[in-house]
């Protein structure tokens, strides 16, 4: 995979449920040698870890490049929301981003922002509640983060966007189909069926563990599942393979659920069952902040060629005291993101992460954001 150089944020812009898709320049954010070489990271976020609040401020955010104005539904809680994924269509000619926007009816648009801003209108099957998405070859994997059982036409939490010879021996067109949900979902509903981190493993198998601690295997090949064992990936959401050092990176699950990780998630053998993943080191790239600052959120994203943005949202308040109680509260004031650019090395087969350069921007508190 090439170097990316497209970071993609969506924002809601709170004009009439309209969504606004802009472009961060990633290259910007890997300095090149003769600027120096890149700081060394660390588990314990000590050696070259950075303090967010001391970030450089990069101003404002890139003008949009793409807008989205979801249908108004009277008596629909849901009316005038959207969701976005991340496509990485791997065609003929490479890999090409898109960006799938699916609101509240199921209508999905299939856009390229790096095209003229023109998007392919999709009907889904049924709509989503919680996306999220994994590309498999050339074929978009949609599931419900809390999947159920299919209901007739009225529900399915599983779907696929493809592209072939489906009605004609000449054209190809895109179209939804629908998949099963994995095999735990016909039993009694639970909280513990929360999908919390999903992977692709070995080209066409999607890896997926739920709060139960349950690991399950869907081959899209054989439109089959099965369980591979009761240990759930050490990841927090998506991890992404890197070919280069042959491991999965991502966010992890454990401690804190802050630190950069890598594992290995390839099964020694075809067998049905699957040992536990193998970690292979983990990174802080920032320290704690001033108590002002709270952690609300963290993403990766994969930006090939061994990068990855890291990307951090923090609330920002003003510390006050309680004239009653004593204790201290915190009154939310503004929200601002940082996004980290690190790369991974190995030398002698031992990995290290390097942090290259963070920016930092102001965000409006009230809005939602998607980073793709």
């Amino acid at each position: 995979m090439s170097f990316r150089r497209f970071l993609y944020l969506v924002a809601d812009d709170c004009v009439e449920r309209s969504y606004s898709l802009r472009r961060v320049d990633m290259s910007r954010f890997f300095r090149p040698l003769w600027e120096g070489a890149p700081t060394p990271l660390d588990s314990s976020g000590g050696a070259g870890a950075t303090d967010p609040s001391a970030v450089e401020d990069a101003g404002r955010l890139p003008e949009p490049t793409i807008s989205f104005s979801p249908p108004r539904l009277e008596q629909d809680s849901r009316s005038g929301l959207i969701d976005f994924l991340l496509f990485k269509n791997k065609g003929r000619d490479g890999e090409s981003l898109q960006v799938v926007s699916m609101d509240h009816t199921g209508r999905a648009l299939l856009c390229d922002p790096s095209l003229h801003p023109e998007c392919l209108q999709l009907p889904m099957v049924r709509p989503k509640l919680a996306p999220f998405s994994l590309t498999v070859g050339s074929s978009l994997y949609v599931m419900d983060a809390f999947p159920e059982p299919p209901n007739g036409s009225e529900y399915h939490s599983f779907e696929a966007l493809s592209c072939s010879h489906r009605n004609s021996d000449i054209y190809k067109e895109w179209y939804w189909h629908t998949l099963q949900p994995p095999p735990y979902v016909y039993g009694r509903r639970s909280p513990s069926h929360y999908i919390e981190s999903y992977a692709v493993v070995a080209g066409t198998n999607i890896l997926m563990s739920n709060m139960a601690k349950h690991t399950y295997c869907f081959d899209t090949a054989k439109t089959e599942w099965r369980k591979v064992g009761d240990w759930p990936m050490p990841f927090s959401l998506l991890a992404e393979y890197v070919p280069k050092h042959k491991l999965w990176f991502g966010l992890s699950s454990m401690g804190d659920g802050h630190s950069f990780l890598a594992a290995n998630l390839m099964p020694p053998s075809d067998s049905e069952e699957m040992s536990p993943p193998v970690v292979h080191g983990s990174w802080m790239e920032y320290v704690q902040p001033p108590p002002e600052w709270s952690l609300v959120r963290s993403q990766v994203v994969h930006l090939g060629c061994s990068k990855f943005c890291i990307i951090r949202f923090f609330e920002i308040g003003q510390l006050n005291v309680c004239s009653d109680t004593g204790k201290t509260f915190k009154v939310e004031e503004e929200l601002q993101v940082v996004l980290t650019g690190v790369e991974v090395a190995s030398c002698d087969q031992e990995l290290s992460v390097f942090k290259h350069k963070s920016e930092r921007y102001k965000l409006n508190l009230e809005n939602d954001y998607w980073v793709l």
